[in-house]
């Protein structure tokens, strides 16, 4: 074959190849996508209306009731804290709800201040009921104190996380500070949970412990001069641990939710002289019944020996004979006596060991 054959057969294959197109790519298209939803909570959130009841000075009480309300605003089912209005007194919790409902409220925090006792109980407005409630004992009437402790039962039942608040302590020259036992630098921003620490101040041989309230927002500033530090004084009661709580109902749907923490039993009493009184009591028991059994044994013995001597003699007691009717009979009287304070000596020692 000639080389003008095979050009011509070259170009004949190669035609049909170069006269096809690369096909045109449709853009990408991304598929309809439903509209994001907005984020919704869970469940609504709530309305806290607050009371502050009992033996405070009305600027303390006020006080106290902005702190509840700044403390309230940190729980995060709680979309607002309002202050209450109600009749004075108001001790009981037809009040409390009355005062609830007038506000439109969700809950109601009541605040009552007794015999150094802070009390602080969260009401359920719509159920009419308490669904949870703390206590602190040994509370001091100083509003920024009181306040302080407020702000932190208020926390324990909102705000299962705890609340802190930043103490700072500004000392002197040669003053050396301690808060809760852990060494403070003077001018030290440290934060802490809120409510009322110990504060150690010494400097030298001069030695002072006083009460730090430290609270949400706003605590302020302590300054202590060297001039200040007087002798040592007992330390009020530390802020670690909280008073326990006290629930007497917590429903599942109760919100804010917060740990609840049990009640322990109160001490029992000292029991160092009863139970070793109880134990002597029960011994002089058994020395009874035992010289109670012996004087039993020789009445029965006297009386049968009076008995044989009677018949014997023909049914007349012999001068012998008597006098064996009579000790029978008086070992008889004696005996019983030592059964009698037996049984008491036994219950008393009972008593004193197991009931006291």
């Amino acid at each position: 074959m000639n080389p003008r054959s095979l050009c011509a057969i070259a170009i004949a294959i190669a035609l049909p190849a170069l006269g096809q197109t690369e096909p045109q790519l449709e853009p990408l298209v991304p598929p309809s996508l439903p509209p994001i939803a907005p984020l919704t909570p869970s469940r609504p959130l709530k309305t806290l209306g607050v009371l502050v009841l009992g033996a405070l000075a009305d600027e303390t009480a006020v006080r106290v009731g902005d702190g509840i309300r700044a403390a309230a605003k940190l729980a995060s089912g709680v979309k607002e804290a309002l202050a209450l209005d109600a009749p004075h007194p108001c001790a009981d919790k037809a009040c409390w709800v009355t005062a609830g409902v007038a506000r439109s409220v969700d809950q109601v925090v009541v605040a009552t201040y007794t015999a150094r006792t802070l009390k602080v109980r969260l009401v359920d407005v719509k159920a009419r009921k308490v669904v949870q409630e703390a206590n602190r004992p040994d509370v001091s009437s100083d509003a920024a104190e009181a306040t302080a402790w407020a702000e932190a039962l208020v926390c324990r039942l909102l705000v299962p996380a705890g609340c802190t608040g930043e103490a700072m302590v500004q000392g002197g020259e040669g003053i050396a500070l301690q808060l809760d036992g852990t060494p403070l630098a003077a001018g030290e921003k440290r934060r802490v949970p809120v409510g009322v620490h110990v504060l150690r101040v010494k400097e030298g041989s001069r030695e002072s412990v006083r009460p730090l309230p430290v609270l949400v927002e706003g605590t302020p500033v302590v300054t202590i001069a060297a001039t200040e530090v007087a002798s040592a004084k007992p330390p009020p009661a530390s802020v670690v641990p909280i008073a326990p709580l006290v629930s007497p109902v917590t429903p599942p749907s109760a919100a804010p939710s917060a740990a609840v923490e049990a009640v322990p039993p109160a001490p029992s009493p000292s029991r160092g002289w009863t139970r070793p009184a109880g134990y002597a009591t029960v011994g002089a028991a058994v020395v009874a019944a035992g010289v109670g059994a012996y004087f039993g044994a020789k009445s029965r013995s006297d009386l049968n020996d009076a008995e044989s001597a009677y018949r014997a003699n023909g049914n007349a007691y012999t001068p012998a004979g008597l006098d064996k009717l009579r000790s029978g009979n008086s070992a008889g009287h004696t005996a019983n006596a030592l059964f009698i304070a037996s049984a008491v000596l036994a219950a008393a020692g009972a008593a004193l060991t197991f009931a006291f």
